[in-house]
């Protein structure tokens, strides 16, 4: 499975497990991630099941109040820190 996969697989599951809604199927890179309500503790749960599925959580992430704003920008921030 590729990083973008894995992200989009992860987020159908922290979707489906918190919120009344399933991860619509048009989603792209430009999808903005707060259009599925990920509040601090549901994007705990994102964040730790992708480190449970990668093995990592990229260092930009870890060390400062980064929220990425699209599908397509936590997707770099996760392919960024695999080039490091």
């Amino acid at each position: 499975m590729t990083i973008r996969e894995t992200v989009l697989h992860y987020l159908a599951e922290v979707v489906t497990d918190y919120a009344s809604f399933r991860l619509p199927d048009d989603v792209t890179d430009a999808t903005k991630l707060d259009a599925f309500w990920l509040d601090s503790v549901v994007y705990t749960a994102f964040i730790s099941r992708l480190e449970e599925a990668l093995g990592y959580i990229p260092p930009s992430i870890l060390e400062g109040p980064l929220f990425p704003e699209t599908i397509g920008d936590l997707v770099g921030i996760y392919e960024g820190a695999v080039k490091e």
